[in-house]
């Protein structure tokens, strides 16, 4: 091969690497979350899904197919959850021993619920101007850390004698039938002629036995349909802002039951078998290399 051809193909090759290099990109991405669990409420209570503030942070990679096409894929953590709050008729199951005693009263619940996934999310972008970009696409999501806190008061209908608050601390994948979230005891309260001391902390399946707890409250997975506006301060720094639609249910129909009313004939929880989904934004800043 003589010089001058190996010289051209030299010459061709890095040509190559930059039109490839020109072709893809790199970044970082990461801000803060406002989301809710959207789906059905129970009528007659007052009953409510809000939102509830996470953070987001990840990595992507974009290829360019086209002058102002691109394709992007993203591994993200994401916290997704909501604000819950019930107010109004409702039960307690309380433990007593082995078994439990159904008692029926007012109860009002406030919880947080943050739920930690795994995302990735797979978009086309559209760069509509030099500095104003949008994208549509679908994410794929692997729930690894489901959390609530919160606290609940209960009071027995014309019962002066059985009204309580107990702190809500759950863990929706680890937390057992019965389980408590930590040893202290919490309130004592007159049930049945008997003092019976409920935990201070309640796990996520406190009020269940084992024979009722069937999974975990929420789905293993969560998928959906996503859409970005990001804005270019400059070639490599952007702001942006991220709607998320969930597709599928992300709560599991055999541990999610109704707050209001309870089978009392074969005592146990009535299922809502709702359909609930996440919905929220994502507002981030991030770096394209």
């Amino acid at each position: 091969m003589c010089k001058m051809t190996r010289s051209l193909l030299a010459i061709a090759a890095i040509l190559m690497l930059v039109i490839q290099a020109k072709s893809q990109s790199f970044g970082i991405r990461a801000g803060l979350n406002y989301t809710k669990f959207g789906g059905p409420l129970e009528q007659g209570v007052n009953e409510k899904f809000t939102l509830a503030n996470g953070f987001h942070f990840g990595v992507n990679y974009a290829y360019k197919f086209a002058d102002k096409l691109a394709l992007r894929g993203e591994l993200l953590y994401t916290q997704v959850g909501t604000n819950y709050s019930y107010s109004g008729q409702s039960f307690y199951k309380v433990p007593i021993g082995s078994a439990f005693v159904y008692e029926k009263g007012h109860a009002d619940i406030r919880m947080k619920v943050s739920n930690a996934y795994i995302s990735l999310p797979v978009t086309l972008q559209w760069q509509v101007t030099r500095k104003l970009e949008v994208s549509a696409g679908v994410y794929a999501s692997v729930l690894i850390g489901p959390r609530g806190n919160g606290t609940i008061y209960f009071e027995k209908y014309n019962d002066t004698l059985l009204f309580f608050k107990q702190s809500l601390i759950h863990n929706y994948n680890k937390d057992k039938a019965g389980g408590i979230a930590t040893g202290t005891i919490g309130s004592a309260i007159y049930v049945d002629g008997k003092v019976v001391n409920l935990a201070r902390d309640a796990g996520a399946y406190y009020n269940y036995l084992a024979t009722e707890k069937t999974g975990n409250l929420y789905n293993a997975f969560d998928f959906g349909l996503s859409g970005t506006v990001s804005y270019f301060i400059n070639k490599g720094f952007y702001v942006g802002a991220r709607y998320n639609f969930g597709l599928i249910d992300i709560t599991n129909n055999e541990m999610d039951p109704l707050r209001k009313t309870y089978d009392e004939e074969n005592n146990r929880f009535k299922l809502s078998n709702d359909f609930d989904r996440n919905v929220g934004l994502e507002f981030s800043f991030g770096f394209k290399f």
